[in-house]
């Protein structure tokens, strides 16, 4: 079927080419008879049938009908406009130098015409690889991931060769990781043939070209070009291409050099991907490092305090007053409290960070998250003064509950603790379309400037020996969660005095 079509192609290009040469000569002889006529110049004939030449090896494919198209003209010049008139006689004296000198002529301005316009074909052919080229380039360029690359690279080969591709990453016997792009829905079928996955395996093995067109054709209908260099080979692409010419050596070159351009990108972004993983890696080793600075920092004085106080009670317990004896074990149920508070903020960190972990999130009523808060903080501190404020509107916001009611114990805590006042703590929650927003603000000394470029960071600026004065690492917990949510959270300090602790929560699942 593949050769009867190839066949009517010839046939039909042979007709049309024979019918723009008859056309021509047939003008042409009808425009020196015109001339003839009005002018009376006999001379110039020859001249007019060489110019038909040029046109005949211009709009024709080749420099054959050129020739041919000169046999005519000299003819005609003989048999119309050479005396005896509509007959040929050869033997004019002169003649057989005119009829060479002539198709000497005739066939060097058809074979540099013809030449002129292939080279102008190639030159066409060329622009538009090299367009195409810069295409492709330019979006590889600035494409990130995989899935884009690959999907960039299949609308690329697919629509620059018209033909269907697949492109295997890995082995193609494995079949794990292949993308396809199908013209026809039976091509589909041809990729799948063991005749064409063993062609990309031997692609994908021996790191060269395989298949149709190549020399290494193991009765496969597409061509097979590796993804990968000699040493390092990342996949095979296949191309089903339509016609013969296709597959000519400049062809498979230039599609050599498309894919050497995806070769670039996958290895850049390969080494995207390993730069952002030491990114991350960096990150949790400077947070590991931050946090067991702040542990050390904040858990090392509360056990000297209970330590401390513990000894006191033993060595002089047959001396202190009852009263004394009181006021140790209430500091060192203080600070076993403050110890069982630290213990859960490790907990939640190591919740939050183990890459493993899931948050599950529910949806929950904001009233009772607020409500639940504010009993946790009346058992921890009994005198504290927090003024709460809710939507009057009944509110579910999707959510981890215990962890949230950890962020707003972190804050509230820290309101209390080094705020430095005995105002009233205002807790507030405005809803909007997109989420919940959370304040907490107090009245208190507020933050300074330079703790807020790190204030979530869990490093803390001071200085003192009492860990309770340091914000610690419950800020960074409290960050960790909201980022966890997929939410927001900041500090500022207010213009009236004091800080307020903003975070949000979508308002949607994500």
């Amino acid at each position: 079927m593949k050769k009867k079509q190839i066949k009517q192609i010839n046939i039909s290009l042979f007709l049309m080419d024979f019918f723009k040469t008859m056309c021509i000569f047939i003008i042409t002889t009808l425009l020196a008879f015109l001339l003839i006529k009005v002018s009376f110049i006999r001379d110039n004939i020859f001249g007019i049938y060489i110019l038909s030449v040029a046109l005949v090896a211009v709009f024709t494919s080749g420099y054959v009908w050129g020739i041919f198209s000169s046999f005519l003209g000299i003819f005609s010049v003989n048999y119309f406009f050479t005396y005896p008139y509509f007959a040929f006689n050869f033997l004019l004296a002169g003649y057989p130098l005119t009829f060479l000198s002539m198709l000497m002529i005739s066939s060097i301005i058809s074979a540099l015409t013809a030449k002129i316009k292939k080279q102008a074909i190639i030159s066409a052919t060329r622009e538009k690889q090299a367009q195409s080229l810069h295409d492709i380039t330019k979006q590889l360029l600035t494409t990130t991931g995989m899935d884009n690359i690959r999907s960039l690279a299949l609308d690329y080969f697919s629509n620059f060769h018209h033909c269907s591709v697949i492109i295997y990453f890995g082995s193609p016997f494995e079949k794990k990781d292949y993308s396809t792009k199908v013209l026809l829905p039976e091509h589909t079928y041809v990729f799948q043939q063991s005749e064409e996955l063993e062609a990309a395996q031997h692609c994908y093995l021996s790191a060269k070209a395989v298949g149709a067109g190549t020399a290494y054709n193991i009765c496969a209908k597409a061509t097979y070009l590796p993804i990968g260099t000699s040493s390092s080979v990342f996949g095979v692409i296949g191309l089903l291409l339509k016609n013969e010419s296709d597959r000519e050596p400049e062809k498979l070159g230039f599609l050599s050099i498309m894919t050497s351009q995806l070769i670039l990108a996958i290895e850049r972004q390969k080494l995207f991907e390993k730069q952002q993983k030491i990114l991350v890696e960096t990150e949790k080793e400077k947070m590991r490092s931050n946090l067991l600075r702040a542990v050390s920092h904040d858990l090392r004085t509360p056990l000297t305090c209970i330590l401390f106080s513990a000894t006191t009670h033993l060595e002089n317990e047959n001396t202190i007053t009852k009263e004394e004896s009181k006021k140790l074990l209430q500091d060192i149920m203080q600070d076993a409290q403050w110890l069982i508070h630290m213990v859960e903020n490790l907990l939640a960190i190591t919740r939050i960070n183990n890459e493993k972990a899931v948050i599950k999130k529910q949806p929950e009523a904001i009233e009772e998250v607020v409500a639940q808060t504010i009993a946790k903080m009346k058992k921890r501190f009994p005198n504290c003064q927090i003024h709460a404020s809710v939507p009057d509107e009944f509110i579910m916001i999707p959510m981890d509950a215990t962890l949230i009611i950890q962020v707003l114990v972190n804050l509230l805590e820290n309101a209390i603790r080094h705020s430095h006042s005995t105002e009233p703590i205002s807790l507030t929650v405005i809803y909007t379309e997109q989420e919940a927003v959370f304040s907490i603000k107090d009245k208190g000394i507020g933050l300074k400037p330079e703790e807020l470029p790190h204030i979530f960071e869990g490093v803390s600026t001071e200085k003192t020996g009492d860990s309770t004065r340091g914000l610690g690492i419950g800020l960074s917990i409290c960050k960790a969660i909201i980022s966890a949510h997929k939410g927001t959270i900041s500090a500022e300090n207010n213009i009236d005095g004091g800080a307020t602790f903003r975070f949000s929560l979508p308002k949607e699942r994500s």
